[in-house]
């Protein structure tokens, strides 16, 4: 919902992005996706998105593995009678980040070696972050969007999977919120991504436009020609919107 006009916001179609031919342009292999610049420009925004997939995936699980093991001591430290139960779940949430961390490492590895890497469907995209959502927050997940929708390219992929991630750490860690909305719609046009809480909310205009996880979400929409709007205030509710162009009006 717009703070200024207390509506929420409106998705319009994205215009098709043609070629000289006035058709669609054709999916390329991932190592030919930048076309009209330079060699060396090519390679910096593919350097660029590694090190965005490297903070985005591994970082992001060493990460909660980290917070997971610091709790685990804090508690520790605070009693010596802890269930051995409670333990033993916090040390399976340890092992499944870590395991989620060498999954993805090999997933960049894959992608590095090979020019066409597979690309997840949405559906997969999505059992994995709600399920990650799911151990670390209590809030109730509404889900609209079409599982089986095949993706564009890799970057894209990776690009949505990102956004979802941080969106969804960002609501469990500091919104407090009790239902989350997450709404995908997808044309010949274009791919529309929304999440929304009804969390605490914020002011946008005091989060500094390079804090890596704001920086990380809005340059790979940047890099994919898409848009990318996060609207918030005080009291909430938040909402991130991103609108990536469709490479194949036919994969619609």
């Amino acid at each position: 919902m717009s703070p200024a006009t207390g509506r929420a916001p409106v998705s319009r179609p994205l215009p098709k992005r043609e070629g000289a031919t006035g058709r669609a342009p054709k999916r390329r292999p991932l190592a030919l996706a930048e076309s009209g610049v330079s060699d060396a420009e090519a390679l910096r925004r593919r350097l660029v998105r590694l090190a965005l997939d490297v903070h985005d995936g591994p970082m992001q699980s060493l990460t909660v593995a980290g917070y997971s093991v610091s709790d685990l001591r804090r508690r520790m430290e605070a009693t010596t009678e802890l269930d051995a139960a409670s333990v033993s779940l916090d040390l399976d949430r340890v092992l499944a980040q870590l395991a989620e961390a060498e999954r993805t490492l090999r997933a960049l590895i894959s992608q590095l070696e090979h020019a066409n890497p597979e690309i997840d469907t949405l559906g997969e995209i999505l059992d994995g972050e709600i399920d990650a959502f799911n151990r670390r927050c209590s809030a109730h997940l509404d889900i609209d969007a079409p599982s089986d929708l095949q993706l564009d390219s890799h970057s894209q992929a990776v690009a949505i999977r990102s956004i979802l991630r941080e969106a969804l750490t960002n609501i469990a860690k500091h919104s407090g919120a009790q239902r989350v909305q997450i709404r995908v719609e997808t044309g010949a046009a274009g791919i529309l991504l929304e999440i929304e809480d009804d969390g605490a909310g914020f002011d946008p205009a005091t989060v500094r436009s390079d804090a890596l996880g704001l920086y990380g979400m809005t340059s790979r929409v940047d890099l994919l020609g898409g848009e990318f709007d996060i609207l918030s205030r005080p009291g909430g509710p938040t909402v991130v919107t991103a609108r990536f162009r469709r490479w194949n009006s036919s994969a619609a």
